[in-house]
């Protein structure tokens, strides 16, 4: 062990400095994980070596992302089933990238009009277009969208619905009404949606309200001289039933695509 000296740490140093039981590090041992880089077997100690550390901290940092152990070891050594470890970590991102959003959700006041870069996701949906007198009548006809897409048995439950503004003339609500849908769908209201970079704004009120978010990132794409490459999209995210009547608390997604 003299040999080494200095340049390994003892079992107590490594949870110490990583914050890492050591239990745990046994656990990752046994699953074949980790190797300490000496390991006495007479006195059973156990040296690691920075490069144990580093794989104790990567090990970590799988589980951070929310894989089990057993992942975590197929992710190292099952080469034959890579893309189907790949499509899960994938998932995750898509996970955190959600969860990421809803923070910024949360966090948007009322009146709060800051323009946020984001990405619409690559996904198919369920649409009928509609020209509505109101804001109420345009409430309806997503409702109705939205039972006629449940009852093709192949509505999604990942994806947020949304009405894109078919038309720019002030006070004219032209609506296409979309819901997102599986990809087998194959009806004749089936529409794709490309993965696009966009511009936001999450605006908390009542939907009668949305049209001074999208006034305010016309407004900014007009001042930065930035090309649109769709119509505007208001993203329902907090609305009724699970806010009630209280529409000052609704927060919906305006998003307009950009190139």
């Amino acid at each position: 062990m003299k040999k080494h000296e200095g340049e390994l740490f003892q079992i107590g140093e490594v949870t110490k400095i990583l914050g890492i039981t050591r239990k745990a590090l046994l656990v990752y041992e046994d699953m074949g994980l980790l190797t300490p880089a000496v390991k006495d077997e007479e006195s059973k100690y156990r040296y690691y070596s920075a490069d144990n550390m580093t794989q104790i901290r990567a090990i970590r940092s799988l589980q951070s992302l929310g894989l089990t152990l057993k992942e975590v070891a197929e992710y190292y050594y099952d080469t034959e089933n890579i893309d189907l470890h790949l499509q899960r970590l994938m998932d995750l991102r898509t996970a955190l990238d959600k969860n990421i959003q809803m923070l910024q959700v949360r966090a948007a006041k009322p009146g709060d009009l800051t323009i946020r870069k984001t990405v619409l996701p690559q996904q198919v949906c369920f649409c009928r277009r509609y020209r509505c007198e109101s804001v109420f009548d345009a409430s309806n006809k997503l409702r109705e969208t939205y039972i006629a897409a449940a009852r093709t048995g192949k509505m999604s439950m990942l994806g947020r619905m949304f009405t894109m503004r078919m038309s720019s003339e002030p006070g004219r609500l032209d609506l296409m009404c979309c819901i997102p849908v599986d990809n087998s769908f194959a009806g004749e209201e089936r529409m794709e949606f490309a993965e696009t970079p966009a511009l936001c704004i999450y605006y908390r009120g009542p939907y009668e309200g949305t049209s001074t978010a999208i006034g305010a990132l016309l407004q900014h794409i007009k001042e930065h001289n930035i090309e649109t490459t769709g119509p505007f999209r208001s993203v329902y995210l907090e609305g009724p039933p699970n806010r009630g009547e209280n529409s000052a608390d609704y927060i919906t997604q305006i998003a307009v695509p950009i190139k």
